[in-house]
């Protein structure tokens, strides 16, 4: 599951792409196919209850973005999604015009004001949103001047479908407007992550260079707590590179050091707090306090010795 899950919303993604537009592109993916398989479960409910034509209409447009999502990389494009969107819109100004207000496809009408805003979150793409919201205001006034009594479709009496799509729409529109709040809410957090390892890389790199006087080296001591924060394999390296008397020292102190070890002592030079090296290395806070306590018995640091102050000794 966790294969298929990373295959759909990392699909057509470039590698080495920033964090905030991996998340971008990752729901264009999921709404991509969400669409589609809106269309297909509302195809079948329609064949259920006897309506043929619109089950094949249906089924032929959730085939289509099925293939579109799968096949292209249509869903990264704006304009693509605008129109798409108008035509969603139509769509649903025609069924929900098709017995009255009774029927509930009005619901939809939201989930697509809010998947406007959900695409166009960007600076050049809000008239998009303008002119989606204008064309929302416009098809409901037109639908409530008619009393939502425009167009009929064959078997229009049917009351025990009426009642289902009542409960379906709002079902679907419950549902989707909790995946655009997790989605939003999850490009927040992660917005306020990496704003706090901003200010945290800022304040780091601020104390080793007052510590250690390396200042003609500040672009490599930006990188190298950086990577630290990525828990990136480089790290070792450039760690190795700015303090190359580090490793020399602890391995004459214990020969028998392991990289893991090193690595850890690496991050106490850096200035990482027990929180710090739990979070960047997804490790509960107790485990690093552990890891400590093996630190200090494989180095033989007495317990009234402060780690920080040994490490900036060596």
């Amino acid at each position: 599951m966790k294969k298929t899950w990373n295959y759909i919303i990392n699909r057509y993604i470039p590698k080495d792409i920033d964090e905030l537009e991996l998340i971008y592109f990752q729901r264009m993916n999921l709404f991509s196919l969400a669409i589609s398989v809106i269309f297909f479960i509302n195809g079948i409910r329609d064949l259920y209850f006897g309506y043929t034509i619109y089950f094949f209409v249906l089924i032929g447009l959730g085939t289509i973005y099925f293939l579109i999502f799968f096949f292209t990389k249509i869903q990264f494009n704006p304009l693509t999604w605008f129109l798409n969107l108008v035509f969603i819109l139509f769509i649903i100004f025609f069924f929900s015009t098709t017995k009255g207000f009774e029927n509930g496809i009005s619901l939809y009408y939201f989930v697509i004001l809010i998947s406007s805003l959900f695409i166009f979150n960007e600076k050049n793409t809000v008239k998009y949103n303008i002119v989606l919201y204008m064309l929302v205001l416009i098809l409901f006034m037109v639908s409530h001047h008619f009393d939502f009594k425009i167009f009929t479709i064959e078997k229009n009496n049917n009351d025990e479908f009426t009642k289902n799509q009542r409960i379906f729409t709002f079902l679907e529109t419950f549902i989707g407007i909790i995946c655009f709040a997790y989605f939003i809410l999850s490009k927040h957090f992660k917005i306020a992550v990496l704003y706090k390892q901003t200010l945290r890389s800022e304040n780091i790199i601020k104390e080793l260079r007052r510590k250690n006087q390396v200042d003609s080296q500040h672009i490599i001591i930006e990188d190298i707590v950086k990577l630290a924060m990525k828990d990136d394999i480089a790290f070792i390296p450039k760690i190795k590179l700015v303090f190359p008397e580090l490793y020399n020292n602890l391995i004459r102190i214990n020969p028998e050091i392991t990289p893991d070890e090193f690595k850890f002592c690496s991050l106490l030079k850096l200035g990482f707090t027990t929180k710090d090296i739990a979070e960047y290395n997804n490790l509960a806070i107790r485990t690093v306090q552990t890891r400590k306590s093996r630190l200090r018995k494989s180095f033989n640091i007495s317990s009234d010795v402060d780690l920080y102050k040994w490490i900036d000794e060596i």
